[in-house]
């Protein structure tokens, strides 16, 4: 369904806020109406207009049920537990301002308790049209026993550490067959300094996938995922799948000021990850986002770490010298097709097994990498060739669009991010405006 993506784009770059709305979130998207999914054959319907209804109806939920939730805000005194099969719970509007879970603060210890929205060990668990915010650890966590997880149309805002947080059973078993799609993750500032069970300051991510199979994470945003240059964890990225993980799609996805955007893999094993494609994204940072000491020890926004067989192709990456390559490729590189992206960074390849050492400056770091398919890549992109970068807009404005190199369609990726079918010749980047 990415033909509803245009009009994604368009809320990251029309802050059109509603009368009385919070001013510090960012706008719901103009997400498609929630099909049946799992609640197709659902048997049971209820619908809760307070917390400790919503509570009880969670705790007391059967197999094949539906929980609507009316409009309003519902402060959590517990973390929700899904552990029937076949459960929505949702807004009973579509729009996701509508309902909102509240926690007690990420950087608040006196939690009550309350440190996940939802913790789910069901199978089929579909979470949509609404807002959680201010959860001390993740708005939703999977467990290892969990199936087709659906969280759709969900703006989440202020986790104390992973916002979608997907838990293995061991290495390459774990939750499969999920999707996160048309959602937000965000925090309003930065990603918390506080450390939490000795985990570290600066721990989070957006979407964090142990060792699940067929994952697919698309139309969503993510905003402000930058760790101060004190912090513990320095590099943490959006979307991190590994721990034996394999066959995720993360397309039509928009990054604004993130430390890493998507990470296949981060670690050396028989593979970290395995396959899958990463399409059709938008990534930029803010100039100046990283400090020098910080930009010495960057690496890029893409990392294909330990990834056999992954394809990223049509992706558009504005760095504006914050990090000094825009895809970065390590260990197992078998089979990996990086074609047709666009970038203001070089696409590289580790010389060495080893972790990248900190380097004097962009071109002693350079030095360590062989470049990746220079005819099949634009490396040159400039910041005046797109539309509203520091919106998250990166298309190609038409005066540009007629120089910029032709690629051929990869059939990976027959449609841009709009969902605009690509010529047989068109250009590389996640936009397929017209160059003829």
């Amino acid at each position: 369904m990415i033909y509803y993506f245009h009009s994604i784009v368009i809320a990251v770059l029309l802050w059109t806020i509603p009368a009385g709305a919070n001013t510090r979130y960012h706008p719901c998207l103009d997400a498609p109406l929630l099909g049946p999914g799992s609640s197709a054959n659902n048997d049971h319907e209820i619908t809760v207009e307070s917390e400790r209804e919503l509570v009880r109806a969670v705790n007391n939920a059967q197999p094949n049920t539906t929980i609507f939730i009316k409009p309003g805000r519902y402060e959590l005194s517990t973390t929700l537990s899904v552990t029937q099969e076949n459960i929505t719970i949702r807004g009973a509007s579509d729009d996701c301002s509508s309902v909102e879970l509240i926690g007690a603060g990420m950087d608040n210890s006196d939690h009550g308790g309350v440190e996940h929205g939802f913790w789910i060990e069901a199978k089929n668990t579909t979470i949509a049209n609404m807002t959680i915010s201010e959860l001390y650890l993740h708005p939703i966590s999977v467990s290892g026993s969990s199936r087709g997880t659906r969280i759709f149309n969900v703006r989440m805002v202020n986790a104390g550490q992973q916002f979608v947080k997907v838990n293995p059973i061991e290495y390459g078993v774990g939750v499969d067959d999920g999707s996160v799609e048309y959602s937000i993750m965000q925090y309003t500032d930065s990603p918390p300094t506080i450390s939490r069970y000795d985990a570290g300051s600066g721990y989070t991510n957006g979407v964090d996938i142990h060792a699940g199979k067929d994952w697919k994470i698309s139309n969503n945003v993510f905003m402000n995922f930058h760790t101060p240059d004190t912090a513990d964890h320095l590099w943490n990225a959006a979307v991190l799948v590994w721990n034996g993980a394999s066959d995720t799609i993360t397309e039509n996805n928009v990054f604004i000021n993130i430390d890493r955007a998507i990470a296949y893999g981060l670690t050396k094993r028989s593979h970290d990850h395995k396959g899958g494609v990463i399409r059709n994204n938008m990534i930029v940072m803010t100039r100046g986002l990283y400090s020098k000491n910080r930009s010495r020890e960057a690496d890029a926004s893409i990392l294909i770490w330990d990834s056999p067989g992954t394809v990223v192709v049509h992706n558009t990456i504005l760095t504006n010298e914050n990090i000094p390559y825009s895809i970065e490729v390590r260990f197992n590189n078998s089979g990996i097709d990086i074609s047709n992206n666009v970038s203001d960074a070089p696409m590289g390849i580790a010389k060495s097994q080893t972790v990248r050492s900190t380097c004097a400056d962009f071109i002693s770091c350079r030095k360590n990498f062989i470049s990746i398919n220079k005819d099949k890549n634009e490396m040159n992109a400039d910041l005046n060739w797109f539309i509203s970068p520091e919106s998250g807009d990166l298309r190609l404005k038409s005066s540009y669009a007629s120089k910029i190199k032709k690629v051929a369609l990869h059939t990976l990726a027959l449609k841009d991010i709009d969902g605009t079918m690509r010529q047989a010749f068109t250009a590389p980047g996640a936009d397929a405006v017209s160059i003829d």
